[in-house]
């Protein structure tokens, strides 16, 4: 980077209300300067036009911020900040500095400088993050992507929205269906084992009363067509207890690992049991009754068998237990991951909706802050670059529209500046003509008087001489030829006085009509300096300090 010296440490303070305006190509190359850059520089208008910028770039700026600048205006946006440049003397000011890029259709063309005075605190501040700026370079400053924007903003809050939906539906009719798989489970394979057992439990007791009944009436000597009864009884209670192992059967739970060996054990148990009572059946009516042996082996069975019931539906309770345990715990845990992505929902909508509140509705606000100051003529105002997306692009564009407004007005003003001055210069011109004239007027009036006394004279000297020569019709030739030649002479000098008269009759015509164009154009002097007023209290207009100064 170049190194401008010599270097003094005197600063130069920039006034208020003034803008140090320039303009230069892609390169850098200085095109525009205004009187207030030109002054405060300490160049020449003719040193610095032609030159690059970094002519009045001062050796204490780190080079880092001038390749920030760079970047940032390569890529179509603006750039600000503090700035320390050098005068030709060495000397130094700081300015707040907002360099726009400057477009001509949609093609940027060169770029454009407006400084202002800055406050002492501020550059308090800067001083020391360019002290770190030169030594460990420009720092990485977190912001939203520029791609980042409303339109983005609003695709992402409605696909996000739409997830939240998907997965908020998904997950409760998942839980519905997981529910009404879980109870259907429930009821099929715990609550109707349950009750297919229970209902064989009470086969089993029936059976076991039909089987002490039967005990009665032998030790009784109750009639033996009264003990086949008693068998039939058996038989049915065990046909019964059939049909209810076939549902059994049908029980997924009940013939799963863990139970299938109740199971079969029980059904071994009955189907021994039938057996034993089949073979009581087809005995001689004399000897149907249950003998002491057969019926300790049926009580053993039904016994046994009842156990086994017992433990069968003590397992099926436990495995009920256990899957309502499970589904209050799925249950749970449904409820827990709803309650987590509702939380989790809320936090990523108040994070986003923070950042989207500080990176594009703030900078929105500002940004019509920044319009309604323009549009009541306050072009003074901060400049905002904040913003992402749309909101920054808007930023953007209303600051380059400030500026340029800005230095469209100081322009503006210094025309009308020079207008007023050279319009003062004419008017005083001008008085100066008009006193002429009117001095040349009466001058040329006062000799048109004399001249026409001279030639009033001379006509009557002509007159007098011609009646004298027709008096002198006298012998002497010499006398008449004298007088003759006398009137001659009087009268060429009538006709030439009359002549002399005409032209000077016309220079006074031509000095009044000088004076009349003189006045004109005083006239218009004054109304050109009238126009340079009101340019003035256009310019005052978008300078509210002044207004109210």
């Amino acid at each position: 980077m170049k190194k401008n010296f010599p270097v003094t440490s005197q600063e130069i303070e920039v006034p208020e209300g003034i803008s140090l305006v320039s303009k230069t190509d892609l390169k850098g190359i200085l095109t525009y300067a205004n009187n207030a850059f030109v002054e405060i520089s300490g160049y020449e208008q003719e040193e610095l036009l032609g030159k690059s910028h970094n002519i009045v770039r001062h050796p204490d700026m780190p080079e880092a911020v001038f390749k920030d600048m760079w970047a940032t205006l390569r890529s179509g946006k603006p750039w600000q900040g503090l700035i320390k440049n050098r005068c030709k003397n060495g000397d130094f000011y700081w300015v707040e500095a907002c360099v726009v890029p400057i477009r001509r259709n949609e093609q940027t063309i060169g770029y454009m400088s407006v400084r202002q005075r800055t406050k002492p605190e501020a550059v308090a501040a800067v001083q020391k993050l360019y002290e770190r700026v030169a030594a460990q370079g420009m720092p990485r400053i977190l912001k939203m992507p520029s791609w980042v924007g409303i339109r983005f903003g609003m695709r992402a809050g409605t696909v996000f929205v739409a997830l939240m939906m998907l997965a908020g539906g998904a997950l409760g009719i998942g839980g519905l269906k997981l529910a009404d798989a879980a109870f259907t489970r429930m009821y099929q394979e715990q609550f109707e084992p349950v009750t297919a057992v229970g209902q064989i439990e009470a086969q089993l007791n029936a059976l076991r009363a039909s089987m002490l009944e039967s005990q009665l009436s032998r030790d009784n000597q109750i009639p033996t067509g009264r003990a086949t009864s008693y068998v039939e009884q058996l038989q049915g209670h065990y046909d019964e207890i059939d049909e209810i192992s076939d549902k059994l059967d049908g029980a997924a739970l009940a013939a799963s690992a863990s139970n299938a060996p109740l199971t079969q054990a029980l059904q071994r148990y009955i189907e021994e049991g039938r057996k034993i009572v089949h073979q009581a059946s087809v005995g001689d009516a004399a000897t149907a009754s249950l003998s002491p042996a057969t019926f300790n082996q049926l009580l053993d069975l039904e016994r046994k068998a009842s156990l086994t019931a017992q433990a069968l539906r003590q397992s099926l309770s436990n495995a009920a237990q256990q899957e309502f345990a499970q589904t209050l715990e799925r249950n749970a845990s449904i409820r827990q991951f709803a309650v987590v992505g509702i939380a989790l929902g809320l936090l990523i909508v108040a994070v986003v909706g923070r950042l989207f509140i500080s990176g594009i509705v703030n900078p929105l606000n500002a940004s019509i802050r920044q319009l309604n100051r323009i549009a009541e003529g306050d072009l003074q105002g901060k400049i905002e670059l904040s913003g992402t997306g749309e909101t920054a692009q808007l930023n953007h564009a209303s600051a380059v529209m400030q500026l340029h407004l800005k230095v469209m007005l100081d322009e503006i003003a210094l025309a009308a500046r020079s207008i007023h001055r050279h319009c003062k210069k004419l008017n005083a011109a001008l008085y100066e003509v008009t006193e002429h004239s009117e001095a040349q007027h009466d001058q040329v009036y006062s000799a048109i008087r004399a001249l026409d006394a001279a030639t009033a004279e001379t006509r009557d000297l002509s007159e007098r001489a011609e009646r004298l020569l027709n008096m002198a019709q006298a012998p002497d030739e010499t006398l008449s030829h004298e007088i003759r030649d006398l009137a001659t002479a009087t009268r060429l000098s009538a006709f030439g006085a009359e002549e002399v008269a005409a032209s000077m009759h016309q220079v006074a015509s031509l000095i009044v009509e000088n004076r009349g164009e003189a006045q004109l154009a005083w006239q218009a002097s004054e109304e050109l300096m009238h126009t340079a007023r009101e340019l003035n209290n256009l310019v005052d207009f978008f300078e509210p300090e002044k207004q109210e100064a």
